[in-house]
């Protein structure tokens, strides 16, 4: 596998792996097992910096920015997730794939590959271009994570208490889907092209007043349709006025329409409440067979959906850099408060984002809308390490 250098970095008494996988790195590294850091480091996600102008004039990455080693020589330089550098103006985190593919060496000048270089994890590989190769091969024996396979990746580095991480667990559905940090408001947040791409195609925001307007809407739940909203808010104060009342759609439903009809609602509007009135019920009914909703339980209000995909939103945005950290940051804590407010546990939460999800999307087929929320729900709700079994909601 060719033996790298190890560089003079160390690790002291105060280090944390930010992750997993530098927490493996270091381990194979300390006990000389450079094969298996090898597999971890070809297992994991790898990024490399480049600066933005160019980046944003080309559809592909070649301009890497190289980082001089201790011999004084200047490497390719990786880093994993866990250690990508501070937020720098004018440098922008990329995909860096390894083994590096041919023609990410030609007409450079880098002698070989620099791994997270500065942390206790740095390793040196000199021969990378020459064992590109048995790199490839290698990596064919080790695991990788499919697109659907969730996974809830926590940062030990990263807000794990108070407001800032009650914020970031409001946006775990997605975080878990998507394979990325819950618990990170860094450079980016998967990279900086991915974070621009999923804001241009999926949202249509390509500037950040765009970003700021969309933002808004998420955070006022004007992001989805005010139907759902209006039939659960009549629902919710049917079972203060009348309890027991609201389990009957009959009764909900003429309740509804009496009260569009009363601020001069037409047909149109009247006939939409009364569609997704019977929506919710038999969305319900399926929470309730997968363990979603308690057997009496129902969903308060659906604007969880548009709270929780703000903090994804806003972190897109801070990736893309249409907004800074600090900016970032204090939405994600407004995002957590407004959950607050509108439920009392993360279940209750959960139940309400994913019926804001599936109404907007899922149009009762119960299709990948559905089971991309149902499968972060289950993993937040029994894996040891998930914040909403270690942070009040």
């Amino acid at each position: 596998m060719g033996t790298p250098t190890t560089g003079s970095a160390g690790a002291t008494p105060a280090w944390i792996p930010p992750t997993d996988v530098e927490r493996a790195l270091f381990e194979a590294k300390s006990r000389g097992d450079w094969d298996g850091y090898l597999r971890v480091l070809l297992g994991a996600d790898t990024l490399g910096y480049a600066l933005r102008e160019k980046v944003d004039s080309k559809k592909r990455v070649t301009d890497w920015l190289p980082h001089r080693a201790p011999d004084g020589k200047e490497y390719f330089a990786v880093f994993t997730r866990g250690e990508l550098l501070p937020r720098r103006p004018h440098v922008v985190a990329c995909p860096l794939p390894l083994p590096l593919p041919a023609e990410e060496w030609w007409g450079g000048d880098h002698n070989g590959l620099l791994v997270n270089p500065g942390t206790p994890t740095e390793a040196c590989f000199p021969d990378a271009r020459r064992l590109r190769r048995k790199w490839k091969a290698v990596k064919k024996d080790v695991p990788q994570r499919g697109h659907d396979d969730d996974a809830l990746i926590t940062k030990y580095t990263g807000p794990l208490h108070g407001p800032l991480a009650h914020g970031l667990a409001c946006g775990t559905h997605l975080a878990v889907h998507r394979q990325v940090f819950w618990n990170d408001i860094g450079d980016v947040c998967v990279d900086y092209l991915d974070d621009a791409e999923v804001l241009r195609d999926s949202w249509g925001t390509t500037d950040r007043a765009g970003w700021q307007a969309q933002l808004s809407y998420l955070l006022q739940g004007r992001n989805s349709p005010p139907e759902p909203e209006f039939a659960l808010t009549v629902r919710r104060e049917l079972a203060v006025s009348h309890p027991g009342a609201h389990t009957d759609p009959q009764v909900w439903q003429g309740v509804a329409v009496d009260a569009l009809s009363a601020r001069g609602a037409g047909e149109p509007e009247i006939r939409e409440v009364v569609a997704v009135i019977g929506q919710i019920v038999r969305y319900e009914a399926r929470f309730r067979a997968d363990g979603i909703l308690p057997p009496d339980g129902f969903v308060t209000s659906a604007l969880g959906y548009d709270y929780g995909r703000a903090v994804n939103y806003a972190r897109w945005g801070l990736g893309a850099r249409f907004a800074e950290q600090a900016e970032v940051a204090e939405v994600t804590v407004r995002a957590g408060e407004l959950c607050r407010r509108t439920y009392t546990s993360w279940q209750e939460f959960s139940a309400g984002y994913m019926l804001g999800r599936v109404l907007r999307f899922d149009e009762e087929s119960f299709g990948h809308m559905y089971s991309s929320a149902l499968t972060p729900h289950r993993i937040l709700m029994t894996d040891p390490a998930s914040p909403w079994l270690n942070l009040p909601f």
